[in-house]
């Protein structure tokens, strides 16, 4: 009898397909030969997951302070200067429009008579004066203030062709009489209309600081009232609240027939000189360039320090006896030349 074999040499031969196919998958590393490369996982870690680190949070900016008025210390007005020479004889007073006056300066001129200097900024009176003429010390001090317009009634012709020929003055001249006045003493002006007829500067930084009194007002000195000669004036300060009331040779100041009153008193020790350059014998020259001492007083206590003014363009610093800036009330200032 003839045995049948095909079907078990079919099985044979597939049976050795499989091996070769298990051979060639374990020489490729159990990858078919289509598979892609394998991506290996990372390694396990051993390690806990560190905490978070907290931020370092950034400084916060100090603010900037909010900009103060260079002329008062206040709320900043955008306006210009104008210098306004004020008569400061008896049949003047009372004088007209120094209660709007952001500062007032006193200086001798000659013969022992002392003038003011009311400085308007932040408002401009439509009645002010009576007006007199200029000198040379105006010459000096008012670059202070930048450019100002100096409304004055006349000068001597070198003290005229002084202030015409400075760079920066606005010399604006006037003749207007107040017939309800008496003569000379009855020059009046509208600074309200000069103000809009003539481009001067505006206010600059003039060197004051102002603020609330620091620790150097500690040690301050009490003041109440104060008392200052200028020429042959006398000047007082009468203390009222936290302000004063000046007066001259006992006449307190009034404008309105309200008392006038002021937040700083700056008495400032200066060199006076003979004025070589007028046509007066007795005229002097007050000397705001240069330093000296300084005296400011305010809200009861007076601090002594020095003052500082290089060159007329530049500002004038109050420093104490530390080199610390002194810092004036915000408000109004009377300065007195004292000689």
């Amino acid at each position: 009898m003839q045995l049948k074999r095909p079907q078990t040499i079919g099985l044979a031969v597939a049976a050795a397909v499989v091996v070769a196919a298990v051979v060639v998958a374990v020489a490729l590393g159990g990858r078919g030969p289509s598979a892609a490369p394998a991506t290996p996982g990372p390694a396990p870690s051993s390690a806990a997951p560190s905490p978070s680190a907290t931020p370092t949070p950034s400084p916060s900016p100090t603010p900037e302070p909010e900009p103060v008025d260079p002329l008062t210390g206040e709320e900043v007005v955008e306006a210009e200067v104008f210098a306004v020479k004020i008569d400061n004889l008896a049949p003047a007073r009372p004088q007209l429009g120094l209660s709007s006056a952001d500062i007032v300066v006193a200086e001798e001129v000659e013969a022992g008579l002392s003038r003011l200097v009311a400085v308007f900024h932040t408002e401009f009176p439509d009645r002010v004066g009576p007006v007199r003429s200029a000198r040379n010390t105006d010459v000096e001090l008012l670059p202070l203030f930048g450019e100002p317009g100096l409304v004055y009634s006349g000068a001597n012709s070198k003290v005229q062709a002084n202030v015409r020929g400075s760079k920066h003055l606005v010399p604006i001249e006037r003749s207007d009489r107040d017939s309800t006045r008496p003569a000379p003493h009855n020059v009046v002006v509208d600074l309200g209309a000069l103000a809009k007829q003539h481009e001067v500067g505006e206010a600059r930084d003039i060197g004051w600081e102002f603020g609330d009194q620091d620790d150097a007002w500690d040690g301050a000195e009490d003041s109440d009232d104060l008392a200052v000669g200028i020429g042959g004036d006398d000047f007082t300060f009468e203390r009222r609240d936290d302000r004063y009331q000046p007066a001259v040779n006992g006449d307190p100041y009034t404008d309105g027939g309200d008392a006038v009153l002021v937040d700083n008193v700056v008495v400032l020790s200066v060199r006076n000189r003979d004025d070589e350059d007028t046509t007066s014998s007795q005229s002097i020259v007050s000397e705001t360039t240069g330093k000296g001492k300084v005296e400011v007083t305010r809200e009861g206590r007076t601090l002594t320090g020095t003052w500082r003014r290089d060159e007329v363009e530049d500002p004038m610093t109050f420093t104490d006896e530390d080199g610390e800036p002194m810092l004036l009330k915000p408000g109004s200032s009377w300065v007195l030349l004292k000689g």
